[in-house]
């Protein structure tokens, strides 16, 4: 696939077999990136019905070509006025072409959608590419907004 390659964001994935093999990469990734290793047990648990309308939503980033998922993110309410964007990762060999920004861009629209005036994301100090992201795009640190996680950079954008 090329830079130019046309792809499409599909909503409401939660329970699809996709999204699973794409958490499944993810959390196998972030297990080789973060000192110690992850354990998804040891945060927050989300679940289906938290990333599915009217809480949330699950996308998936697909070559339109090939069908083949690039990518994966979820929106999930925090409160009136917060959504949090979560587990938005990109398949390692489709880096560095805009896809994370594209998808963060839907997220985006998606809290909007949802009526929240904030966007919050919670990520590991190692998700060093993800934390530069989300500065440039104009988030600035906040206070945890977890109660359990292994997470300790809280960022959030006002929309």
């Amino acid at each position: 696939m090329n830079a130019t390659a046309p792809i499409r964001i599909v909503e409401g994935q939660a329970a699809s077999e996709h999204t699973l093999q794409a958490l499944r990469a993810y959390f196998g990734e972030l297990d080789h990136r973060i000192d110690g290793g992850f354990d998804p047990g040891l945060t927050e648990v989300t679940g289906p019905e938290d990333v599915t309308p009217p809480h949330g939503d699950f996308l998936l980033m697909t070559d339109l070509v090939t069908g083949e998922v690039i990518a994966c993110g979820a929106v999930r309410r925090v409160d009136e006025d917060r959504v949090e964007l979560r587990r938005i990762w990109v398949t390692p060999e489709h880096r560095g072409r805009g896809h994370a920004r594209t998808l963060v861009r839907a997220l985006e629209n998606k809290v909007r959608a949802f009526g929240a005036s904030t966007a919050v994301v919670s990520l590991n100090p190692e998700m060093t590419e993800g934390i530069a992201m989300f500065r440039n795009r104009g988030y600035e640190p906040v206070e945890s907004f977890h109660h359990t996680t292994t997470a300790s950079v809280f960022l959030a954008r006002q929309l």
